[in-house]
């Protein structure tokens, strides 16, 4: 019994020393929840703060070389549910941009009025993937 209790102590040491990860998104802000769960319940979420992920589609910036600048585009997710986004700012968004974006959301015209996002990017280049597929193909 000892010698279970020293294994378990050494591993949750070994475990302890590790630095954290990079997670994506964490630095934004706001309550997580999924675009269909706001749909389902847009009453719910009426003037939350909320932290939603999707894929950016339509992006438009309407007066981007004045102050009053603003981003708008429509955050899809992969069940072709969306939340329209407005963004004060002109910004580097493009169409098919994996996001995660906090801000206000409002019932009325379904609008997330974003204060913050991160573009999510995947890590890695096509040559480690297609490495990666080759040793899964020789198994």
């Amino acid at each position: 019994m000892p010698l279970i209790a020293a294994v378990l102590l050494f591993a949750l040491a070994a475990g302890c020393n590790k630095e954290p990860k990079y997670v994506p998104g964490m630095s934004v802000q706001g309550f997580r929840a999924s675009i269909s769960k706001i749909l389902f319940s847009p009453i719910a979420f009426d003037g939350a703060t909320v932290a939603v992920e999707g894929i950016a589609a339509t992006v438009t910036e309407v007066n981007p070389d004045r102050e009053d600048a603003e981003t708008t585009f429509r955050l899809v997710d992969l069940n072709g549910n969306f939340i329209n986004v407005e963004m004060p700012g002109s910004w580097e968004i493009a169409d098919d941009d994996y996001l995660i974006v906090g801000g206000i959301y409002r019932k009325n015209g379904n609008i997330l009025e974003a204060g913050q996002f991160e573009k999510i990017v995947l890590e890695g280049d096509d040559k480690d993937q297609d490495k990666e597929i080759q040793k899964r193909d020789n198994w």
